[in-house]
């Protein structure tokens, strides 16, 4: 890195997806017709921000969405050549791939490889057939298989497997199973998601849905029992929802909750840079039709208006408690101590005092951590001991 070069991730949202599942709130659409056009305007985006990305080195790139591996890999590379010429790219940068099962073909992962993705994370989501159909996903278990197979025989030696637990009507011993399915796959990372309902999702207005969900209790056994079994398994759990072998931990997410800078493009996707929040909105015409107009493609605040927030160094101190929190790892009070010039034993230790003595919280070498247990109650944790 030359001494001016701030280590930065780049994030590309690729919102088109075949059709929307039941469960999913993330922005996507299903017009594929708009790809190309999608692409240079990606493109032209990237390179607009040549005067920041000239003093970055590029540490992480991440494909999400969406469904990213439907996009031709001509479109693809040419969103990378774009970041290649317009930025400094660390030679060993991560470079991710979000994919459907059944959506990699030999050929393309071929092409993935060449163009210089090292990592793939694939949506299984689940190993039960009759799960994944109720979840409208649009792949079956013998598809997945066969995707992460054809992965590896084009030599990915870094993939990532999603899947969902406390889905409608499931037991432990079915998500067990599909852990243990999971697990003799042997992929290097695997993440693990509580089924979130969105209000205006499908799942989110289907009362009977709603009602199939296991309880508070059964997902606290779930997840406790699911994490302790992944890392019997050789996979550890370094972020509340994700699990890795030596070394696997997802560098680019790392990012996001070690609270450094990443920049993101496309519509719906959020950046952190110097200190500013912003996101775009999740309007795909929008971000096609006003792309030289960089303040008319954000997403503005609802009460202030404003297209971006830039942080006091109040609101630096809570993201950076918050995102730390989510690490296995915890609050390095020494860290904290050098970056805010403040003892975070001083400010928090009293509102962390009954969170340890139900053992929700504990003191680490180098500071505090959430347990397994605290971890799951994270939201409630977070929110009264910041005060939001």
């Amino acid at each position: 890195m030359q001494k001016n070069q701030k280590p930065l991730g780049i994030y590309v949202h690729v919102p088109f997806c075949v059709h929307k599942c039941a469960y999913c709130d993330f922005y996507s659409v299903t017009d594929m017709e708009l790809m190309r056009e999608y692409t240079s305007a990606v493109v032209a985006h990237i390179r607009s921000k040549k005067k920041f990305l000239k003093n970055a080195l590029v540490e992480t790139i991440y494909f999400g969405g969406g469904t990213p591996s439907l996009l031709p890999v001509a479109q693809l590379e040419r969103i990378l050549n774009a970041i290649y010429s317009t930025a400094a790219v660390a030679p060993n940068a991560e470079i991710t791939l979000e994919a459907n099962p059944g959506t990699l073909t030999s050929k393309n992962l071929s092409a993935y490889k060449k163009m210089g993705i090292n990592r793939l994370s694939i949506g299984l989501q689940s190993a039960d057939d009759e799960e994944l159909s109720a979840l409208s996903r649009i792949h079956t278990r013998a598809e997945f298989e066969n995707s992460f197979m054809l992965a590896r025989m084009e030599g990915f030696d870094n993939i990532n497997v999603d899947l969902i637990y406390a889905l409608p009507k499931q037991t432990k011993a079915k998500l067990f199973s599909n852990i243990d399915y999971v697990i003799s796959m042997n992929p290097e990372h695997i993440s693990l998601y509580g089924l979130t309902i969105e209000p205006e999702t499908p799942f989110g207005k289907n009362k009977e849905i709603l009602s199939a969900i296991p309880d508070e209790d059964e997902q606290y056994e779930m997840y406790m029992s699911a994490c302790k079994r992944l890392e019997e398994c050789g996979y550890f759990q370094y972020e509340i929802s994700n699990f890795a072998k030596k070394d696997c931990g997802c560098k680019h997410n790392l990012k996001y909750w070690m609270n450094k800078e990443y920049i993101s493009f496309g519509p719906a996707a959020a950046s952190f840079v110097e200190n500013t929040e912003y996101t775009y909105a999740r309007d795909i015409e929008l971000y096609l039709s006003n792309l030289k107009n960089e303040k008319a493609i954000r997403q503005p605040d609802e009460e202030t208006g404003e297209t971006e927030h830039v942080l006091d160094e109040e609101e630096l101190e809570t993201r950076f408690v918050m995102l730390h929190f989510r690490l296995r790892a915890g609050i390095n009070t020494g860290e904290y101590q050098q970056k805010f010039g403040l003892s975070f034993e001083k400010i928090y230790e009293d509102k962390l005092e009954k969170y340890m003595k139900d053992k929700f919280i504990v003191r680490t070498e180098h500071g505090f951590r959430l347990t397994r247990r605290g971890m799951l109650i994270s939201n409630t944790i977070l929110s009264d001991i910041l005060e939001f």
